[in-house]
């Protein structure tokens, strides 16, 4: 990592610690960006609360036990083990002079609504997740997919160790809030000294039409290259416009779906910067938006950005 600087782009940083080792890499992210950035640094692990059938509740309540009580010494256990696990696999690692390990709050509630609310009450502008190890799947209750469509603050899900941010890539599509996307990534370019790639994709109706569907008039191929070379015009005219500052980087328009363009180049970045729209989860799943498709398949990192003007201004 670079030398640790003063940085309005995160000052207050979440981590979301799981049980599992998955969340080894998003700790080790979350400090690094806490001592780059010096920013604010918490660890939170939250423990669903113990439902006790209401036959068995008396029966607990006799014998001088509730479900609360099962639920807060459950918490204890966790904390406990978590605490342990986290000095032994991290034992060197420190935040202003406080072991990796103290900094771990552990809460009993329910997953999300815990994460929410202490988003909101300490401001945070953003949560580090680490890979479930779930996201090829659905995962419609998962913590990850709740944050998604909720969290108004910036979610980095961490899906590998970490390494030095160099190259980021930047997909954008021509909207008002390609302008923002480009803003974050710039912002966190300028820290860590890295270099920012703009994409834009063009998506020709024809990737969309299936087998044995005819196709619109011969005079498509005339429409489409007019629409292309408009919407080619518009993103370099953006790109060469935008105000870099300084900023190393480049850009390109390719003919591609793009979550597919996305993948396919993933492997020569070290973080992709993209928006989305604050679906539903449901509807997320549903409509299959391309931020959520790459989320599931990414082996690259990823920060999203779901209200961008939010972000900005908490910087």
């Amino acid at each position: 990592m670079n030398e640790s600087v003063t940085s309005p782009v995160f000052q207050r940083i979440l981590c979301c610690v799981a049980q599992a080792a998955t969340s080894d890499g998003a700790l080790q992210r979350s400090l690094q960006l806490a001592q780059h950035l010096n920013a604010r640094l918490q660890l939170l692990h939250v423990v669903p609360p113990i439902f006790v059938p209401p036959l068995y509740e008396a029966g607990l309540q006799l014998g001088g036990v509730n479900a609360d009580a099962l639920s807060r010494s459950q918490a204890e256990h966790a904390r406990t083990a978590l605490r342990t696990r986290i000095a032994h696999r991290h034992a060197d690692a420190t935040w202003r002079g406080t072991p990796l390990s103290d900094l771990l709050e552990v809460e009993v509630g329910t997953p999300v609504r815990v994460v929410l609310e202490r988003v909101q009450r300490d401001d945070i502008d953003l949560v580090v997740l680490g890979d479930s190890g779930r996201r090829k799947q659905l995962d419609l209750g998962g913590l990850a997919r709740a944050l998604y469509s909720r969290a108004s603050c910036p979610i980095w899900m961490q899906v590998d160790a970490p390494r030095r941010i160099e190259r980021i890539l930047v997909p954008i599509d021509g909207s008002e809030s390609s302008a923002l996307l480009l803003d974050r990534a710039c912002d966190l370019a300028r820290s860590f000294k890295a270099r920012v790639h703009a994409l834009e994709c063009f998506v020709s109706p024809e990737l969309y039409y299936g087998a044995g569907l005819d196709l619109p008039p011969t005079s498509l191929p005339y429409a489409l290259d007019s629409l292309r070379n408009v919407e080619r015009e518009a993103f370099e005219h953006f790109v060469e416009n935008y105000a870099w500052q300084g900023v190393e980087h480049s850009f390109e328009f390719v003919d591609d779906d793009p979550a597919r363009a996305i993948l396919a180049a993933q492997e020569h970045y070290d973080l992709i910067v993209m928006g989305t729209q604050g679906r539903s989860a449901l509807a997320s799943a549903l409509l299959g938006s391309v931020t959520w498709q790459v989320l599931r398949l990414a082996r690259t990192p990823i920060l999203t950005l779901r209200a961008p003007q939010r972000v900005l201004a908490n910087a």
